[in-house]
């Protein structure tokens, strides 16, 4: 369907027509129009349930199932996870700065394929067209307002580059002599914490904050990534028709890791003031016809997620993603009515409003877009020249970074010892009793008696080993596993699904080891078989353990579940030597 058609057509029946297939392509534009005409105006366009963007590894991100209406009214349901491999979504080849969006599109698939007479031979036709989705790509950029939003809202952007966006918004009609909100919204797309300090003072003749001052404002925010809302009130303290909204020369500075940035553009604009603002604005709205509140919608699909890239080179790797701001959402005015149904159960100081000085700021992005379910590391602890049977080696505490709530803690002993004939190292991992396996690789000759403590309210636990006999070892290198089971990676992922390598981008040294650890859904693992591309990219053993090029570079890591090559993840290693090591490099050259 190209888009509405105004006015709406049917066909007409009457005894004794002949029907021609033209007839019933009408019967369907027709109720696919009128749905659609109904979709636009009781939901608006974008995702209304679920849909939400999950990084999986550096090359593949996970969409959860949902609904989403476009800006034809068409609807897109997504009705099973899907897995998206970044450089496979149409668009990727076109990106070019290190933010993207990532759309979703309205697409048939054509079913039941039939030959039928044509002017000169049959033709293959289908008969039936099945309603799917497709993904596609783009660089950053500011979206549509929703429609009727630009009758209603002066929304100006102040500034804009790759880690945020600030923007004004005021309604264009103000009361006479009663309060109105100026907003600043500022979207930060960074997924580490970025700080910033911000002094704002625009031109409004006439208003003055609560406290009888010039509106101003002047703060110091420590944004996370998302949507954050500051609000300016004030009160038009002087009789008037119209005011003059402006920006002076300093009225806007942005200071942003030690630079000190000016607005990027220049406000001015008109006002109405009137006694009844709201009744006003609804005039305005209801003025227009629907050519005119859907006349600006360019976009064929639907935004759900952005996407930050991380470049090295010609390679593009996926960073992180984040959440667009709550104007690409569309509405659902029955759930909304039952969600303001339940309001009535809850006491009124609970639900009482927050302070409107500032939006409550989104958490902290997780590890890896989402909620980590698993999590590895190294400790090594120091036994002395000789330790008895029977003493006690504990740890301290370590955090597990799987955050609050019972995890399972699961640890070994790591035996490193030369490869014969060469001059790599292999490294046992003995989990349980080490007493079983004959000489355990020659190195321990006695069994170890393991204990693991976990805090659930801190995130972390300790690990305790007692020998049951004479320990000759200096020290002792533990490998520990922490997981949360009866979670997944996302709905529907089934257990024993590979869903990635940790780490999946890693900074090496050249020459340096590192070790890669595959991360199964719920904490179900497989044997797996690693890999590198070429020679050029350095070796890694059967247990996972990469050891570096020297050569410095970007370099692709591969692991699959046995004779399972479609289970195929891919970790990055950047080589790079450390500033100082280059440094002296340089010098000596």
């Amino acid at each position: 369907m190209a888009g509405q058609q105004y006015p709406f057509s049917k066909s007409r029946y009457f005894p004794h027509k002949r029907m021609r297939s033209a007839d019933f392509i009408q019967d369907q534009e027709y109720i696919e129009g009128k749905l659609a005409f109904f979709s636009r105006l009781d939901f608006g366009k974008g995702t209304a349930l679920g849909l939400e963007a999950q990084r999986i590894d550096a090359d593949s991100l996970l969409v959860s199932p949902g609904f989403a209406v476009d800006g034809h009214g068409r609807w897109l349901i997504v009705d099973e996870p899907a897995i998206c491999r970044l450089r496979a979504i149409p668009g990727f080849d076109a990106l070019r700065g290190e933010t993207a969006l990532l759309w979703l599109t309205y697409c048939e698939e054509l079913t039941d394929a039939m030959f039928v007479p044509g002017e000169r031979d049959e033709v293959r036709e289908y008969a039936s067209a099945r309603e799917r989705f497709s993904f596609c790509l783009t660089d950053m950029r500011p979206l549509p307002p929703p429609p009727g939003d630009p009758v209603l809202f002066s929304d100006v952007i102040l500034f804009e580059d790759g880690d945020l966006r600030i923007r004004q918004v005021i309604p264009k009609v103000l009361p006479a002599g009663g309060l109105v909100q100026l907003r600043l919204v500022v979207e930060s797309f960074c997924p580490e914490p970025l700080e910033i300090h911000l002094a704002y003072a625009p031109r409004l003749p006439g208003f003055l904050s609560e406290d009888g001052q010039p509106l101003s404002l002047e703060q110091t925010l420590r944004l996370c990534q998302g949507e954050t809302t500051l609000v300016l009130t004030g009160r038009l303290s002087a009789a008037a028709q119209a005011v003059l909204l402006s920006l002076p020369e300093h009225g806007f500075l942005l200071e942003k890791r030690g630079t000190r940035l000016p607005a990027r553009c220049e406000v001015q604009e008109e006002l109405q003031v009137t006694p009844d603002p709201l009744r006003t604005l609804r005039d305005r709205l209801l003025s227009q016809g629907p050519q005119e509140l859907w006349a600006d919608e360019p976009e064929e699909g639907v935004p759900i997620a952005g996407l930050r890239l991380l470049r090295y080179g010609d390679q593009v790797l996926l960073r992180d993603t984040f959440p667009l701001s709550g104007g690409c959402r569309a509405e659902l005015p029955r759930l909304e009515a039952r969600l303001r149904h339940c309001q009535g159960f809850f006491p009124k100081s609970q639900t009482a409003a927050q302070p409107p000085q500032k939006a409550p700021e989104p958490p902290e992005p997780a590890v890896s877009g989402g909620r980590r379910l698993m999590n590895t590391g190294v400790v090594t602890l120091n036994t002395g020249l000789h330790l008895q049977e029977g003493h006690i080696l504990c740890s301290d505490e370590i955090v597990h970074e799987l955050g609050p709530g019972t995890v399972f803690v699961e640890f070994g002993v790591e035996n490193i010892y030369p490869a014969p004939g060469t001059q790599r190292n292999y490294t046992d991992l003995l989990l349980g009793d080490a007493s079983l396996f004959a000489q355990a690789s020659g190195t321990y000759d006695c069994g170890f008696d393991q204990g693991v403590r976990v805090h659930p309210e801190k995130g972390t636990f300790e690990l305790a080993v007692r020998p049951k006999g004479e320990l000759r070892q200096s020290a002792l290198r533990l490998r520990w596993f922490a997981w949360r089971t009866g979670e997944d990676a996302g709905p529907g992922v089934q257990a024993g699904t590979l869903l990635r390598l940790e780490p999946d981008v890693a900074h090496i040294a050249p020459g340096g080891m590192i070790d890669f650890v595959p991360v199964f859904a719920q904490g179900t693992g497989m044997p797996c078989d690693f890999m590198v591309p070429d020679k050029q990219s350095g070796t890694i053993t059967p247990n996972g353990i990469y050891t570096a090029p020297k050569k410095e570079g970007l370099y692709q890591i591969c692991a699959q579940i046995r004779d399972m090559p479609e289970t195929r993840v891919n970790a990055f290693a950047i080589v790079r030597a450390p500033a100082g090591e280059a440094a002296d490099a340089a010098g000596a050259l």
